[in-house]
């Protein structure tokens, strides 16, 4: 097995970019090259030890020391030996130039700059792989619930979610995110993502489901996805910190050459809101919420299916890192022992892309990755 170190650096690098002047061969006219500016590592300790290093390539070539690497500010940064080390918590970002080439490009977020981010806590190890020749992992659809404590027909979805869930075969075939963004007014409400209509359902942002459907649709495509073959598999090491840091080393093993990213999504169980229920669906029991997301590391470039890794061979492993910051003090602080994540991975092409797969675990203990 070939592991690939691809961070969420390659967010914006990864990018083709198009130069007019001399091409890399000192060839006169528009030159169409893929120039980008690579970290090995996307988040670091900000001890003053730790580094990622930063690469410059042009069509695969190592240009580093032509090039020049300039800061959030534009301003040139000095590295030795292209290594970043920080002395203090924050983002920094950087972008490089070459001759005619730039990684710089308001069109792209974040300008088409790379973003490192320091912590002063440690970034737990990738998962130990036993199987590193395995590629057949157990699949799992997500599901996305819209909804909300102020939505009154809610409760019609509430109510096939939880005739899907009494399966107790469901949990090896879904995972189940629900994004409480109907009202502000809900104790789970998060600003985004949001649907025009209220409830619905996302099936691997692959295809809508509507209450009006019934469980039966459901039920069938959850089992039809989770019978098909997984196209990667997932493993995570999750570190929760005294001050609320949560760091998660996120591992994704393909099983089909393709181009990958990752999401983490943060959920807690047990939140109480008065549930509105226009059609007297529910009970009592409808206003205590499962599966409500607190946190959303999934967004990239106005989708919500993850942040690239790269292109991947099958059998190949790229690792991403994630910070997510858990609010353990104020007014109503989250409850440690009731969250749990889903991670989510997803597959396309042409900025076209669906989950493929995702896993439910815990926030204080490893999960590798399920083979079959």
């Amino acid at each position: 097995m070939k592991v690939l170190f691809k961070y969420a650096s390659l967010l914006a690098a990864a990018v083709m970019l198009f130069a007019c002047g001399d091409d890399k061969n000192g060839n006169e006219g528009v030159g169409t090259a893929d120039f980008r500016l690579v970290a090995d590592k996307d988040v670091i300790q900000s001890n003053g030890q730790d580094a990622s290093t930063l690469t410059v390539y042009l069509d695969g070539e190592d240009v580093t020391s032509d090039a020049v690497i300039y800061d959030g500010n534009n301003e040139e940064v000095t590295l030795t030996d292209g290594k970043f080390l920080a002395t203090a918590d924050g983002e920094y970002k950087f972008w490089a130039a070459y001759g005619t080439y730039s990684t710089f490009d308001k069109n792209e977020d974040d300008n088409g700059m790379i973003t490192i981010k320091a912590i002063s806590v440690a970034v737990p190890d990738a998962v130990e792989d036993p199987q590193t020749s395995n590629t057949s992992f157990v699949h799992r659809a997500f599901l996305t619930q819209y909804t909300g404590t102020g939505c009154g027909y809610c409760p019609y979805m509430i109510k096939i979610i939880r005739e899907l869930m009494a399966d107790k075969t469901i949990p090896s075939k879904a995972v189940l995110a629900a994004v409480h963004s109907f009202s502000n007014a809900d104790p789970a409400y998060i600003s985004a993502p949001k649907v025009n209509n209220y409830p619905y359902m996302h099936i691997d942002f692959a295809t809508g489901f509507s209450h009006t459907q019934g469980s039966a649709p459901l039920y069938s495509q959850v089992n039809s996805i989770a019978s098909s073959d997984a196209k990667a598999g997932i493993s995570v090491n999750p570190k929760l910190y005294d001050d609320g840091t949560l760091v998660l080393k996120v591992s994704v093993k393909a099983a089909q050459d393709g181009d990958y990213r990752v999401g983490a999504w943060l959920l807690e169980d047990g939140i109480y809101g008065q549930q509105a229920d226009d059609g007297k669906v529910g009970d009592s029991s409808y206003n205590t919420h499962e599966n409500c997301v607190r946190l959303i590391d999934s967004r990239y470039d106005g989708a919500w299916v993850g942040k690239p890794v790269g292109t991947l061979k099958a059998g190949e492993t790229a690792e991403r890192t994630f910070v997510m910051k858990v609010k353990l003090t104020g007014s109503k602080p989250w409850k440690i022992e009731n969250l749990h994540l889903a991670v989510i991975v997803s597959k396309g092409e042409k900025d076209v892309y669906t989950v493929c797969n995702a896993i439910d675990c815990p926030i204080d203990a490893p999960t590798p990755f399920e083979y079959k």
